[in-house]
């Protein structure tokens, strides 16, 4: 599929893209789309690294690109800030780079808007992992396995007004915009506003009533207390394990709201949804598999995904074993009828030889009232290898921090083994978020 299909049931004035500088019409879309593709007359766009900091021209620039280019690297704003990009760039071996520079002056007519190119390529899409836990990843789509799920529903989808926090160019983000535009909804990008508070003003004044975001930033939000009576149609989360307190929260304050909490990874793409509210997701997908993907739990205790088709790759192989599986790297245990995402098997801290997830350390934690957000990292020691420590971002600011502590430890004594439990407890004013949406980890 070509990209530039999404937009044939959209009418020419119909507003697209909306940021606190600009705003885009399918028209104008449809036109600079064109331009761009003017633009790259004697280009070499086997491999294009796609660098601008603007979200609007980039996305532009992608769907220019599609079926013309052979490879591209769609990079974040943040990670071509990073000091992994050098290194990841090097490795991808881009024949041209399309940035700020290259974009500043795009002519308002051209007079061959084809640029003599014929969209027809099987474009490759290079995307980098988040690097939560550690060193990015290249990995490899296509549009099909990038547009597989998205709803093609014009009538229902101008209905929705979806508000963008991610980066487009992050797995989670492109996702939200492609469905935006499969969808003909109006798309309202956040993501460059500094704060979550701002970027909640700007969702209120823009009127968006569908937002995915991790259960990180969803905490942030409903503790900003802009939206106060807000109604959503829709809320979905993603990228990190929504443990119940988060999904219970939601519900309360936006009982009108569709909550679907979306399973899906740069690695292994977009696997399944969950809809009836609760953590995790029913045991039976084990058996009879869930939205074309068949599903299974390795040796190691991680979740194997099977995808129906469109299997990524990294560096140009399947990322795929023999049997079709992909590997998720997500840690998960069966629990009654539910199985349960416990975390990155990365990001394991090792205690006495004791693998500790922190993602289940902060969710037992979570269901304190007087927690608002917590992260579990650890602390090197010479007996046990490592400890358990915990920063607290209380609720309140005024909180008494030696109750609370001690509500803390007795609640980890009742809830998990004895090597799980925090070694120490410290008290923070907030804790960070990096540009994906996660806590930071780093």
């Amino acid at each position: 599929m070509i990209l530039e299909e999404l937009l044939t049931k959209t009418s020419d004035g119909q507003v697209l893209w909306v940021s606190p500088q600009k705003q885009m019409t399918a028209g104008a879309l449809r036109q600079d789309i064109a331009v761009c593709r003017g633009l790259l007359r004697g280009k070499d766009t086997s491999r294009v690294a796609l660098e601008p900091s603007d979200s609007v021209r980039a996305l532009t620039w992608m769907m220019a690109l599609d079926g013309i280019a052979g490879s591209v690297f769609l990079v974040p704003d943040s990670l071509r800030r990073s000091d992994d990009y050098s290194d990841l760039k090097t490795r991808f071996q881009p024949t041209l780079n399309i940035g700020d520079v290259f974009t500043e002056k795009v002519p308002e007519k051209s007079g061959d808007l084809s640029g003599g190119h014929r969209a027809d390529a099987s474009t490759r899409w290079v995307l980098a992992t988040s690097g939560t836990t550690g060193t990015p990843k290249l990995i490899e789509h296509s549009t099909g396995s990038l547009t597989k799920t998205c709803k093609l529903d014009t009538e229902r989808g101008r209905e929705f007004t979806w508000g963008l926090v991610y980066d487009p160019f992050r797995f989670a983000g492109l996702q939200v915009v492609l469905q935006a535009l499969a969808s003909g909804s109006e798309l309202v990008l956040c993501n460059h506003i500094g704060n979550v508070k701002d970027q909640a003003a700007f969702l209120l004044e823009t009127n968006a009533n569908a937002l995915s975001a991790t259960p990180t930033y969803w905490r942030k939000l409903l503790m900003s207390g802009v939206l106060g009576n807000h109604r959503f149609k829709q809320i979905t989360l993603g990228g990190e394990p929504a443990d119940q307190s988060v999904l219970n929260a939601l519900k309360a304050a936006f009982p009108e709201a569709r909550i679907a909490h979306i399973y899906a990874s740069t690695e292994a793409g977009v696997g399944f949804s969950v809809t009836d509210g609760l953590m995790g997701f029913p045991k039976q997908y084990l058996e009879r598999g869930v939205a074309g993907n068949q599903l299974r739990i390795g040796e190691s205790g991680t979740l194997l995904i099977k995808p129906e088709k469109h299997v990524p790759t990294a560096a140009g192989a399947s990322l795929a074993k023999t049997d079709g599986f992909i590997d998720s790297g997500d840690l998960v245990a069966v629990r009654d009828e539910r199985v349960l995402f416990l975390g990155r098997d990365s990001g394991a801290i090792n205690v006495g030889g004791n693998k500790v997830i922190p993602e289940e350390v902060e969710a037992v934690i979570r269901e304190l009232e007087g927690v608002a957000e917590v992260l579990v990292k650890p602390k090197g020691s010479g007996m046990m290898g490592q400890l358990v420590t915990a920063d607290i971002q209380p609720r309140k600011a005024d909180a008494d921090t030696a109750s609370l502590k001690k509500q803390i430890m007795a609640h980890c004594r009742a809830r998990l083994e004895k090597y799980k439990v925090p070694a120490l407890i410290r008290f923070v004013t907030e804790i960070e978020h990096n540009p994906t949406g996660k806590i930071s980890r780093a």
